[in-house]
């Protein structure tokens, strides 16, 4: 059997002397330190002065961290304090029943008893915000790390993937505003409703080539340089559809010295 811990204060040192004597016949054995390790069980007798005495909430607590059973006492009627709340007591308080306490230590000293349930100490609260500022301190270094290294050019977005995300976005934009545009004078009365109707994302873009188209603007671009040239099919890709057509025929005609 595990050795049995017995803690209280010299105001219930009667209830303790005779716990102690009853557990001792019965071949308990009984340390008066709580002991190293998750084997031992302790008894904590409580009382008024027992909540008040700090050495022995101290000792309940260094109880606790080593993941030992802890056996609640009552010598009076008391609430248990926090760190033992989640456990069932043994009401000394207006009887006396030797029987019940030893039954509890037999059952939580034995090999197949449940574990005991983890109890956030002080102890453990301050190990806890330790690791998390620990954790924290990392991720906050790791950002900024990445934000220099993007930053400085050194990692870079994947530009293949990025481009053709963007350009099946615009692509579909487009398809949306082409839909749309008016193809004859009904149409064009009822542009207004048109508008309201689709999708906010291509607005702005529809009610902006509508208008330029009104006014006679197509917007059409020429590649200036042999850059521009070089990436012309990726413009073409992303140009209205409105001036699609009429942009490849001007390029073309400018790529022929017409």
């Amino acid at each position: 059997m595990s050795i049995v811990t017995l803690l209280n204060t010299p105001t219930d040192a009667a209830l303790a002397g005779r716990i102690r004597s009853d557990l001792s016949a019965a071949g308990v054995q009984i340390g008066e330190t709580v002991q190293a390790g998750r084997e031992a069980v302790t008894v904590a007798v409580l009382s008024p002065k027992a909540l008040e005495d700090s050495g022995f909430q101290q000792n309940v607590v260094k109880a606790l961290e080593n993941n030992q059973h802890i056996i609640p006492v009552l010598a009076a009627k008391v609430g248990l304090p926090r760190l033992l709340n989640n456990l069932q007591a043994v009401d000394f308080s207006e009887r006396y029943d030797a029987k019940t306490l030893l039954e509890r230590v037999n059952m939580l000293s034995a090999p197949d008893a449940p574990p005991p349930m983890a109890i956030l100490t002080p102890t453990r609260r301050d190990a806890n915000r330790r690791v998390g500022y620990l954790i924290g301190g990392i991720e906050i270094a790791f950002f900024v790390v990445g934000i220099w290294a993007v930053g400085s050019g050194m990692v870079q977005a994947p530009a293949d993937e990025f481009a053709s995300v963007e350009t099946q976005i615009i692509l579909t934009r487009n398809y949306f505003i082409d839909e749309a545009l008016p193809r004859s004078t009904e149409d064009a009365v009822n542009f207004p409703a048109t508008v309201e109707n689709i999708p906010t994302k291509a607005l702005m873009e529809l009610i902006a080539t509508a208008t330029a188209i009104a006014g006679g603007v197509d917007g059409t671009f020429i590649p200036r340089s042999s850059e521009e040239a070089t990436n012309f099919p990726a413009t073409l890709e992303n140009v209205s559809t409105v001036v699609h057509d009429r942009l490849l025929a001007t390029v073309t005609a400018a790529a022929n010295g017409q």
